[in-house]
């Protein structure tokens, strides 16, 4: 194995925690009540938005408040939810608490990356929306990494392997010595059309997929894992 690719949404700014569940929380922390099932719409409802609304030049952090703003305004104007501020402003404070969240893993991030960056050509292929250069700079991750795929960008989406084989040329290195390293199945599902081992970060291991090396938490990836799977 030379090179190490990991995903980023769920997998290296949550540790493997869904952005659903991120997103829930922080309105459960700001004593917001909304309903699952309308919060479930609102979050589906706000997803391709995303790809409209925000820019290139955007930060991570700007990336979670455009995103909450469009979950609290399609709970205001479409479910009849009221804020205790506008909707723009509860999505700062929303934002802020996923945010300080994702400082917490950045820093575990941090000290995993540079291990590993001893050994291993290092890389980050995500499904985004245009700005993962300007967001993985904004939480000082970029320079540890040897190259950066955003599905926007290059208009490929998992779990179409070409958005990994691609990273891999990019970097010189053959997909079978590449490992990939997802939260999500279907990009469990383009490492292995790929023809690159995976490492699955899933916090429900009784579930089916596609890899059977499965993680619960970034920290797990040592040396000693990395061998035992190769």
């Amino acid at each position: 194995m030379k090179a190490i690719l990991f995903d980023f949404g769920g997998t290296l700014d949550t540790n493997g925690i869904h952005w659903s569940e991120k997103f829930r929380t922080a309105y459960d922390e700001a004593n917001l009540e909304i309903k699952l099932e309308d919060f479930n719409e609102a979050y589906v409802n706000a997803e391709p938005q995303m790809y409209v609304e925000v820019k290139k030049e955007d930060d991570f952090y700007t990336t979670l408040q455009k995103q909450s703003y469009l979950q609290l305004n399609y709970l205001e104007k479409n479910k009849n939810y009221s804020f205790p501020g506008t909707a723009e402003e509860t999505s700062k404070i929303i934002a802020k608490k996923c945010y300080e969240d994702v400082l917490e893993v950045i820093e575990l991030v941090k000290g995993i990356l540079e291990t590993l960056k001893k050994n291993y050509k290092l890389g980050v292929v995500s499904n985004f929306y245009g700005n993962l250069e300007a967001s993985l700079k904004s939480l000082n991750i970029s320079d540890y990494l040897d190259v950066i795929i955003d599905s926007t960008v290059v208009d490929i989406r998992k779990p179409d392997p070409e958005i990994f084989l691609l990273a891999a040329s990019k970097i010189n290195i053959r997909p079978e010595n590449c490992l990939v390293v997802e939260d999500g199945v279907s990009g469990m599902i383009a490492a292995k059309s790929a023809n690159m081992k995976c490492i699955g970060l899933v916090q429900d291991r009784n579930k089916e997929y596609p890899t059977k090396n499965l993680i619960a938490s970034l920290s797990e990836i040592t040396f000693d894992y990395l061998e035992k799977i190769y």
